[in-house]
């Protein structure tokens, strides 16, 4: 299994199988895995997302300034899409990775 990190623009391996994963993630491992993603209140922004949006944070969460506050970023409800894009757009304008089809229609 590999995972898109938003911190850092980049996929990472998560060191697991499928099912070690799955049963990871059913343990309540992704609690402590997102824990310096997350801000007080997430919780109750994200129930309304649809599995075609996201949120769009800024300071990006790949940014120092979104570290440092959290709780202090702007968020929007955007198209996943256009999500993904600007995460493609954005590694490729930091550092000339392609992280792949993010982004593509």
């Amino acid at each position: 299994m590999v995972y898109f990190a938003p911190d850092s623009l980049r996929w990472d391996a998560t060191g697991a199988g499928y099912g070690a994963w799955l049963s990871w993630l059913l343990a309540g491992g992704a609690e402590e895995f997102y824990e310096g993603l997350r801000w007080p209140g997430w919780r109750e922004e994200v129930p309304g997302l649809t599995g075609g949006e996201g949120l769009s944070l800024y300071p990006p969460l790949w940014s120092a300034e979104a570290h440092q506050d959290l709780a202090a970023t702007s968020r929007a409800v955007v198209p996943l899409g256009q999500l993904l894009g600007f995460a493609r757009d954005t590694a490729l304008q930091l550092d000339g990775t392609d992280p792949g089809f993010l982004g593509e229609a």
